[in-house]
């Protein structure tokens, strides 16, 4: 039963993404045009200035575009759920608005992610050449790149579909990371498995090298990774991600928000109690027989003066006279 269930679900998403196709097309080309200025930045700052920095200038292509990227998360779960109201121009500049600075964060946050997994694995794994003990730290920055991708996986979704704070999308995304992990791995499966079809050509290309050259080939090669990157990726990878996640990020926020009004209810409820049995206990061990035989406008009472026509009109309200 549960394979069937696998199946329905895969079918559903080739469904819908491939009847769509159009739609997210035109997603990826809003995209692509901040793509593909924020790489040709990264790339002429990388190529003029700091040559020997590749990984480092060229993933700030990441923190350029994580603003616009919001844009393709938003949209293509419109798209994917049926959910498109205003179009997809207006949708997709609305959604970069609203998220922008959240955005920024996450751009910089998972530049900053990259970078050091990146560096982590590519040193341990040279380091383990000379003692086997760097294995160990080798495959531990492994899994925590894999965690860091599970933990952006929540959050850039958390981050546009819910009105969280920035701390509560990173507190909730980090326990997602475990308590969702299954559909954390299947997202990534799905991803890894969207993108090998999409390299599936290059293969194509790398044998008709030996019939058209290799120079053609690599041209080819080059042009159709650029297409695959814009006019494909984006929105299909996006939409993989939302359909693995969503249902059940969806379920945990409504019932974490719906715990919370309750919180939130039973507290106005007790201070309501609260107060109306200070009320009704106010000026209690006040007779007001005495009170009212006593001279002078005030009298002091619990360490204050108070005028005594105000205690007389509250016990008379509180004894329905």
């Amino acid at each position: 039963m549960k394979t069937e269930r696998k199946k329905m679900g895969i079918e559903k998403f080739l469904s819908t993404y491939f009847s769509n196709i159009g739609k997210f097309t035109l997603v990826n080309l809003i995209f692509a045009l901040p793509f593909a200025v924020a790489f040709a930045l990264c790339f002429f700052l990388w190529k003029f200035f700091l040559p020997q920095l590749t990984m480092v200038i060229m993933p700030l292509t990441i923190v350029l575009c994580a603003p616009f990227y919001s844009g393709v998360v938003v949209t293509s779960k419109n798209i994917y759920y049926d959910e498109t109201v205003f179009g997809i121009f207006k949708e997709y500049f609305s959604a970069v608005k609203e998220n922008f600075k959240a955005y920024l964060v996450h751009g910089v946050l998972a530049y900053v992610a990259f970078v050091g997994c990146y560096h982590g694995i590519f040193i341990y794994n040279l380091l383990a050449k000379t003692s086997g003990i760097f294995y160990v730290m080798f495959f531990v920055s492994i899994l925590l790149a894999l965690l860091l991708l599970f933990l952006f996986y929540g959050v850039t979704m958390m981050s546009a579909f819910f009105d969280l704070k920035l701390k509560d999308v990173y507190k909730n995304s980090a326990l997602m990371i475990f308590g969702e992990l299954k559909s954390n791995f299947l997202a990534t499966v799905c991803v890894f498995a969207y993108l090998a079809v999409l390299s599936l050509p290059i293969m194509l290309f790398i044998f008709l090298s030996y019939v058209w050259g290799a120079t053609v080939s690599v041209i080819v090669t080059f042009v159709y990774i650029i297409l695959a990157v814009l006019l494909v990726a984006p929105s299909g990878v996006s939409s993989i991600i939302t359909a693995s996640l969503y249902p059940d990020m969806k379920r945990v926020i409504s019932g974490e928000a719906k715990a919370k009004i309750e919180a939130i209810r039973k507290e106005d409820k007790e201070e309501q109690i609260k107060t109306e049995n200070e009320r009704k206990n106010k000026f209690s061990d006040v007779s007001l027989e005495s009170l009212e035989k006593s001279e002078g406008d005030y009298v002091f009472y619990n360490g204050k003066m108070i005028k005594k026509s105000v205690i007389i009109e509250e016990i008379k309200e509180r004894e329905g006279q």
